[in-house]
């Protein structure tokens, strides 16, 4: 693998991340909260009930919900797609030398993948909350907190996992050289 792919991945995944979470613009988190009187995302912060749920969305007003239905169309989509790239690289580095059919090598392979699946799940399942709104969908409610869940302990897992197997490298590596 070059180098400069996983430079370029990695420049793109900050850049969307920090845009999305630090400056104001449609689709963003601090417009949504703006927007939403201080409102915090569904995808944030998980609320486990769906009255809690609906309660949220309540609280966001007409202008929040239509801000956050936005942002689940548009940055809510590229930024999974902006991290892919980024999490497989890093994995796929991390896992160069185990075998190719190692079970723990597909792992940590699928887990960037296991996260941009559960967050475009969790996003369809926002949107058919935000338009069928203030009507109930019971069962997509109760749903939404264990998606967002799953979701996010895949995304810590894509991240940390590779970069605990690449920095133990780097350690071992350098008491490699530091002893001879």
């Amino acid at each position: 693998m070059r180098r400069h792919t996983l430079l370029i991945a990695t420049i793109v995944a900050v850049t969307v991340v920090v845009a999305v979470h630090a400056f104001d613009f449609p689709g963003s988190v601090p417009r949504f909260e703006k927007v939403s009187g201080g409102g915090v995302l569904l995808d944030a912060v998980p609320a486990f009930s769906v009255d809690d749920v609906y309660a949220r969305l309540a609280s966001y007003g007409e202008e929040g919900r239509a801000s956050y239905a936005f942002r689940n169309l548009t940055v809510d989509v590229l930024l999974p797609l902006s991290m892919l790239p980024f999490l497989f690289l890093i994995a796929r580095r991390a896992g160069t030398s185990w075998p190719t059919v190692s079970a723990f090598r597909v792992l940590v392979l699928a887990m960037p993948v296991v996260y941009v699946v559960f967050d475009l799940v969790e996003n369809g399942q926002v949107l058919a909350l935000l338009s069928s709104y203030p009507d109930r969908q019971h069962a997509v409610a109760a749903v939404l907190p264990y998606v967002t869940s799953v979701k996010r302990v895949a995304s810590l897992l894509a991240i940390v996992v590779p970069l605990s197997i690449l920095g133990t490298r780097a350690v071992r590596a350098k008491r490699l050289v530091a002893a001879s």
